[in-house]
């Protein structure tokens, strides 16, 4: 019987390791000097579909900001703000520092606390500490931060939704793989 079931747990396992067919994707840098300048009919030509425009007064050098969603492969539907800047440069120079602020397992998510306030109710999730949540989440809230981190893609800053740095780096990566 023990045999019986070994084998079946050797094909099984087998079975599974090959059958994923979703090709590897390459892992972009956090921030990537590229000459081309995109624009929103990239981000649309890519597959990406805009929820929300964001007004953009307060965020520095910022041509425009949206909210939005794409399929990531086998992940099926995830959430993703972007920003765009006229080059790379401005992307860093005047976005980094808000794109820190609204990413990662300190990121602020409360709108009092942020310097720039538009889209704050969109960079938070509900979740608990038993779904993977962040156990960081501000007490008496269950929100968390939805961007576990972003990448500076030319003139793009694309904050990608994932509970860690690694998830949203790898959903970001999957997010430029068809960009024009």
């Amino acid at each position: 019987m023990k045999r019986i079931f070994f084998a079946y747990l050797s094909l099984t396992v087998l079975l599974i390791s090959c059958g994923s067919s979703e090709p590897e994707i390459p892992r972009v840098d956090k921030i990537t000097p590229i000459d081309t300048v995109f624009n929103y009919d990239s981000l649309t030509n890519s597959g990406f579909k805009k929820s929300k425009s964001y007004k953009i007064d307060e965020l520095p050098e910022a041509k425009s900001a949206y909210y939005g969603w794409k399929e990531v492969g086998s992940e099926g539907i995830k959430d993703f703000e972007i920003r765009i800047y006229n080059s790379h440069q401005d992307a860093v120079e005047f976005g980094e520092f808000f794109a820190d602020e609204a990413t990662g397992e300190n990121a602020i998510i409360r709108k009092s606390d942020a310097s720039w306030k538009e889209g704050i109710k969109d960079r938070r999730t509900i979740s608990t500490p038993t779904d993977g949540g962040s156990i960081g989440a501000a007490i008496g809230s269950k929100s968390s931060p939805k961007y576990g981190d972003y990448i500076i893609y030319g003139n793009l800053i694309i904050l990608c939704e994932g509970w860690d740095t690694e998830e949203s780096i790898s959903r970001c990566s999957s997010f430029v793989q068809n960009l024009e």
